[in-house]
């Protein structure tokens, strides 16, 4: 196998390590808008496998996308959701496989009309496969496959952190802090009884959840995610009458999130500062950019946990599946939880791909089509552990 990796970032690095780990992945195209980054990720975690080259992913002419793709049998697109779009155009037209981590429900609506483009190239893009979107949509999958009926569907991610980050004075968000920005900002769609509510704000509607042992229970608000949408994509027509996302970071990161929302540094339109235009987020990119990493006296310690939980009717009961992925940091590799979950799958969803164990053509979500017990099985290598639990509801409101 032949596969490319687009974007050498936080999350596309991971990528490569797993594919570099996976044996019958022979070649590793790691490209990216900046080369050397993309030499010290193919030389570092390609497992020796791997090569490196200019990408431009908002190239319109595609034709850095269509010279690193030559050859490939399918690739991760590990950029940022807004160049989705882009690179699946380029995908298409160079006849290869596709998937990536997800397009912050907007994007991932829009994603979904490109399926006759990938029908008629005759080549499968599985969208949305990240950590949550992704992995949670497989444990959703599983779930929806133990019923007869799938009335509710409702994804959630929680992170429990045990890192000892005394020794470092700086910031790490846990992971693109463009999308954090986004979650805790923008209105977050949810289906709820039959119709959209779009009324919700990021970071609003706080409850408590049980996350099960040893998690428990863990405060959790609403974001925008691609859940709500592709859970109504692939069953709506089998009684879908809501479907949701919630998500609980650590406690005191999430406060950090809404004071920076609070004061307006989330925000993406334009102020004047001394007679020039800035956006407020660039500001906050740019200057936690520039912030030093953390050295290797920080050991990443953190825990994510992923949940699938659907409702709906069996053999005439009622009946609700928990489905569950306890996702550990790889301190063997240096991977935090969430730089597993959102890394690992897409790599792992790459090789279905390319071996033709995800059949096609045409534009999917990943409950519609990745084998559920494979995808584990093999996400299993990275310490992961997959739980399901059922229970009837004999009487409620």
């Amino acid at each position: 196998m032949r596969i490319a990796v687009i974007g050498a970032g936080a999350m596309g690095q991971w990528a490569v390590k797993e594919l570099g780990m996976t044996p019958d992945v022979e070649t590793i195209v790691v490209g990216d808008v900046d080369r050397a980054r993309a030499q010290a990720v193919a030389s570092e975690k390609g497992g020796g496998k791997a090569t490196a080259c200019l990408v431009d992913a908002s190239e319109e002419s595609h034709a850095s996308l269509a010279e690193a793709l030559t050859g490939c049998d399918a690739m991760v697109n590990a950029t940022q959701h807004f160049w989705n779009l882009n690179v699946m155009r380029a995908a298409a037209s160079a006849g290869v496989h596709y998937t990536d981590m997800g397009g912050l429900f907007h994007v991932t609506r829009r994603q979904v009309e490109l399926d006759g483009l990938f029908k008629e190239a005759g080549v499968t893009a599985v969208i949305a496969m990240g950590g949550a979107p992704g992995v949670t949509n497989i444990l959703a999958k599983h779930g929806a496959e133990q019923l007869d009926t799938v009335e509710e569907a409702h994804a959630l991610c929680g992170n429990v952190d045990h890192t000892d980050w005394s020794a470092y004075p700086g910031w790490v968000p846990p992971y693109s802090l463009e999308t954090l920005c986004d979650e805790f900002s923008v209105a977050a769609p949810q289906y709820i009884d039959g119709t959209w509510d779009e009324s919700i704000k990021g970071g609003e509607r706080e409850e408590l959840i049980d996350f099960g042992q040893p998690a428990g229970l863990l405060e959790a608000h609403h974001t925008i995610h691609s859940e709500p949408f592709t859970f109504l994509h692939t069953w709506k027509d089998r009684g879908l009458r809501s479907a949701t996302f919630k998500l609980s970071l650590p406690a005191e990161f999430t406060a950090q999130m809404r004071f920076l929302d609070r004061i307006g540094m989330t925000r993406t339109d334009e102020v004047d500062v001394k007679g020039a235009a800035v956006r407020p987020r660039d500001v906050l990119l740019k200057v936690v950019s520039e912030l030093p990493r953390p050295s290797g006296d920080v050991v990443l310690d953190d825990v994510d946990y992923l949940l699938g939980v659907l409702r709906g009717r069996k053999d005439g009961r009622s009946v609700e599946w928990r489905v569950r992925a306890v996702v550990p940091a790889s301190k063997e590799h240096g991977a935090g939880g969430g730089d597993v979950d959102t890394g690992i799958p897409p790599a792992i969803v790459a090789t279905m791909l390319a071996s033709g164990e995800i059949a096609g053509p045409g534009v999917f979500v990943p409950e519609q089509v990745v084998p559920c017990r494979e995808f584990f099985r093999r996400f299993a290598r990275w310490g992961v552990t997959v739980d399901a639990q059922m229970r009837e509801i004999v009487a409620a409101p």
